[in-house]
């Protein structure tokens, strides 16, 4: 019995960090930087260096840090609430970075901060202040599902400069002459590059037909405004297309299917024209590495069906494009329990298809349709 009192007192005081006695603390102490009594000009500061205290977590815990920016000193209503709509318009008082930091330092851009400032404090370039601001700034600190704590609040002196924003773009269509000029199909967004939270220039895509000489044009939306054709847009074609400019429209000289791909930041525009690649992944074609004997059949015309591979395997179906850059998951879809190819876009992983060893996936872009047989 003294032996096992001797074990289990050992155990209770052994603190180790594979067996921490957690601490919460209140707050923690984030350092006045050293222009911290001067007068910042933003249009002309380069690179601001900030530093704080660990949070004492009771041992050497892996805490992700984000700067918050604040106009007032007051962090009750963030930006990114107001800019996904939860909270009214113009209500906001602070805004996180997204940088997420490791360690317990970080360095801002001087348009970071500028940026920051004028998204929370709502200055446009007409009403942006010529004088010194008031600054106020905190460090959070996430330690992953345990704890949340923030540092006291800093504050110091800048005078604002404008930072141009590019519209924020979560879509993409096309029409032309294809679709009587009217008429706008709408591109999926590669998973990740749209929306809330999404990272890179926002990018779409599609598999589709040109006919021999079609034109068409893209948007930002199911209607003109913004669009954009030949003019102002990077075009690469890696598929033989042959494109070509025809009053400013994208004229596609030989038919045939591509898969094509449209980033749009706003401000800089690229198309490009790929080979018409899908391939099956997973157990069902016995890799998941998008290899050639992955691919389907491509059709010669467009009402024809791209077919895959026989499935090797009864198990889950999962397919794709591939596209340079991104994994294969981002841009991956399926034929669903209705026979609609579903597109996973940006959003959750699709619901589970199982198929059977010995049938093939028969896919009709054109229509939207697919089916296993």
């Amino acid at each position: 019995m003294l032996f096992a009192g001797i074990c289990a007192l050992a155990a209770c005081s052994d603190d180790r960090d594979d067996n921490p006695t957690i601490k919460l603390p209140d707050t923690f102490s984030m350092q006045t930087p050293s222009f911290g009594g001067s007068q910042l000009n933003l249009k002309d500061t380069a690179n601001l260096a900030f530093t704080w205290d660990k949070p004492d977590f009771g041992y050497r815990a892996k805490v992700d840090y984000t700067i918050e920016v604040s106009h007032t000193g007051n962090f009750t209503t963030s930006y990114a609430d107001e800019d996904a709509g939860t909270v009214a318009a113009g209500s906001a008082d602070y805004k996180e970075i997204q940088t997420v930091y490791v360690t317990n330092a970080a360095q801002l851009t001087n348009f970071d901060l500028a940026l920051a400032l004028q998204q929370v404090a709502h200055w446009k370039e007409s009403t942006i202040p010529t004088t010194a601001q008031a600054v106020y700034m905190r460090v959070k600190a996430v330690l992953p599902g345990i704890d949340t704590v923030y540092s006291n609040t800093i504050q110091f002196a800048a005078i604002p400069t404008y930072v141009k924003v590019a519209p924020k773009i979560n879509s993409c269509y096309l029409t032309g002459s294809g679709y009587g000029w009217s008429k706008w199909k709408n591109l999926t967004p590669v998973y990740g590059t749209v929306e809330l939270g999404a990272t890179g220039t926002p990018t779409f895509w599609a598999v589709i037909y040109f006919a021999a000489d079609e034109q068409f044009k893209c948007a930002p939306q199911a209607a003109w405004g913004n669009d954009f054709g030949y003019a102002g847009t990077t075009i690469t074609d890696n598929a033989g297309a042959n494109v070509s400019d025809e009053g400013g429209n994208i004229k596609v000289g030989t038919a045939g299917w591509y898969v094509l791909v449209v980033s749009n930041d706003g401000e800089k525009r690229t198309i490009s024209f790929e080979q018409p690649k899908v391939y099956l992944q997973g157990p069902t074609i016995g890799n998941w590495d998008c290899k050639p004997e992955n691919l389907f059949t491509v059709p010669t015309t467009a009402s024809g069906n791209f077919v895959s591979p026989a499935f090797v395997a009864s198990d889950v179906v999962r397919m794709c494009v591939k596209l340079n850059g991104f994994d294969w998951w981002r841009t991956e879809f399926v034929v669903d329990a209705n026979g609609a190819i579903s597109y996973r876009g940006n959003g959750v992983e699709q619901k589970p298809v199982a198929v059977t060893a010995g049938k093939r996936c028969y896919l009709n872009f054109s229509t939207g349709k697919g089916e296993y047989k």
